[in-house]
């Protein structure tokens, strides 16, 4: 009766190959995971110029600290919030504002409308986006440094 153990052998291996594995990808956050996870705050950043990747101009010197303690919340479904924070730059501007976002390119760009900040609508270069930073750069003219493009960089952490 050599053919009851060899059945058993057969059933067991068969049942242990079924078993499900973990999958290391299913473990890593995706980019709307780390960036819907909580609200984002202002780290640093400002102007850079000569577009080389470097802050020329810090944004502490070009705008107010009721602007800087302000945060923003990506929610899933592409909506978000951004909140004044602390100190209102207005008194008569509401707490929070709403607006939308995708990401674009193959998740490379972030796109934001309907944001009552105008320097923060329009696509954004994805620099970093890890669970507790995020980085982006975006090209733009401000008129008042001058006619030439500049970029924008801006670091938000949790």
């Amino acid at each position: 009766m050599k053919i009851f153990p060899l059945a058993i052998v057969l059933a067991l291996l068969t049942f242990s190959s079924c078993s499900k594995k973990s999958d290391p990808d299913q473990n890593t956050p995706t980019k709307t995971d780390n960036i819907s996870a909580s609200a984002w705050k202002y780290d640093n950043g400002g102007i850079d110029q000569n577009r080389d990747g470097t802050v020329d101009i810090q944004a502490s010197a070009v705008f107010s600290s009721c602007s800087l303690d302000n945060t923003i919340s990506f929610k899933r479904g592409n909506t978000g919030v951004t909140d004044e924070g602390a100190t209102k730059c207005n008194t008569t501007d509401p707490q929070t504002a709403n607006f939308n976002w995708n990401f674009a390119d193959a998740e490379a760009n972030l796109v934001v409308s309907n944001n009552s900040f105008s320097l923060l609508n329009g696509k954004f270069k994805i620099v970093t986006l890890s669970p507790t930073n995020f980085s982006l750069t975006k090209d733009t003219v401000i008129t008042i440094l001058s006619s030439q493009p500049v970029s924008l960089i801006v670091n938000l952490k949790h």
